[in-house]
């Protein structure tokens, strides 16, 4: 019963990262049906282009043993090279149409599933051997399909195999008054239609097939929200993680932008040690001061390198600077109640700055 809740509540596609995780497995959509007729019209292919040749080397093996038979001898050495030549002139005559079936039976597999290599199928699974399991499996809409489309299967195939051979009746009887040297030909003939012709019946099959395993493996792949969930922790690491690997950019953001404003400033003013903020002020463009850069502890003492190095003035007025660091947000103005306190820090500032001018 709580499978089949969760079966209902499987309402979402499945994500890349699920289908790539059962690609690992070996887990894909592929139909057997359309491997069978793709390997059917190999072999109809190979019949038409070279099943006279393979016919004439069988007739031909066969004649050489027959012409061997009265000269055997049934000693152990005898018998052994007899039957090695053999096992090689067979081997030489099936290799070319196992090799053409292996290539097209893989050839088949990666044009429905593409390149898939796991070793993870072999590995025991002691859930195929759990009674539950195979009862469960039982009562499968894809033993349902199956069943359905063995029995329009065989119909089908019994049908046109009948239609074929009712039709090769007549070819059959014309043999009776055909030379015995032509069988061969008519006969490959005749057996290369019955299999294209049958190919073509399975064709369709192995089509509705296709269609149905893709069908299948989409609804056995889709996934709840909870499932979606799991993923995502599962992928991206657990949601307080993330949220303190944020904060913890979004400081170094917040660093980086602190130090690369502080050139800019007219004035640094300190806690000393704990605390700085660097203010700016443009009459010409600013109604009041501006507070563009502010930091604590390890970045107010890199605050205080980085306006050193520039020449930047540093003042240092504990109260003054706690008030702006809690007070002031970035790149806006500071509070009126402030005001008189950093006049009187710019107007030394400016001084200063008309001093050094002076000096030079």
């Amino acid at each position: 019963m709580a499978d089949l809740d969760q079966e209902q509540n499987r309402s979402e596609p499945a994500t890349p990262f699920k289908l790539k995780e059962a690609r690992e497995r070996g887990v894909v959509a592929k139909s057997v049906e359309l491997n069978s007729v793709l390997i059917t019209f190999a072999f109809v292919a190979l019949l038409y282009a070279a099943g006279r040749q393979l016919f004439e080397r069988q007739l031909r093996l066969d004649a050489a043993i027959l012409s061997q038979a009265g000269e055997l001898r049934f000693t152990e050495s005898a018998a052994m090279a007899w039957l090695s030549s053999l096992a090689i002139d067979t081997i030489g005559l099936l290799v070319p149409l196992f090799a053409l079936l292996v290539l097209v039976g893989i050839a088949g597999t990666l044009l429905q599933a593409g390149p898939v290599f796991s070793f993870k199928p072999l590995k025991p699974d002691f859930d195929r051997v759990n009674p539950a399991s195979g009862l469960k499996r039982l009562l499968s809409l894809r033993l349902a399909f199956e069943a359905c489309k063995s029995v329009v299967k065989l119909g089908l195939l019994g049908y046109a195999l009948f239609a074929l051979l009712d039709e090769l009746m007549p070819i059959a009887l014309a043999l009776l008054q055909t030379d015995v040297a032509a069988y061969p030909r008519v006969g490959l003939d005749a057996v290369a239609s019955l299999l294209f012709k049958l190919a073509l019946v399975m064709l369709a099959i192995a089509l509705l097939d296709t269609a149905y395993v893709r069908w299948d493996y989409a609804r056995r792949m889709r996934m709840s929200r909870r499932e979606l969930r799991e993923e995502l922790k599962r992928r991206e690491g657990d949601p307080k993680i993330r949220a303190r690997m944020r904060e913890l950019q979004r400081e170094m953001r917040k660093r980086t932008k602190a130090l690369r404003r502080v050139p800019e400033a007219d004035v640094l003013i300190t806690n000393p040690r704990h605390l700085a903020v660097a203010l700016v002020y443009r009459p010409e463009e600013m109604s009041a001061p501006r507070l563009i850069a502010k930091g604590a502890g390890e970045l107010a003492e890199r605050m205080k390198a980085v306006a050193r190095r520039h020449g930047i003035p540093l003042v240092e007025n504990r109260p003054l600077a706690r008030a702006l660091f809690l007070r002031t947000e970035l790149e806006s103005a500071i509070p009126a109640a402030q005001y008189p306190t950093v006049a009187r820090v710019l107007a030394w500032v400016y001084a200063l700055r008309e001093f050094k001018r002076g000096a030079r």
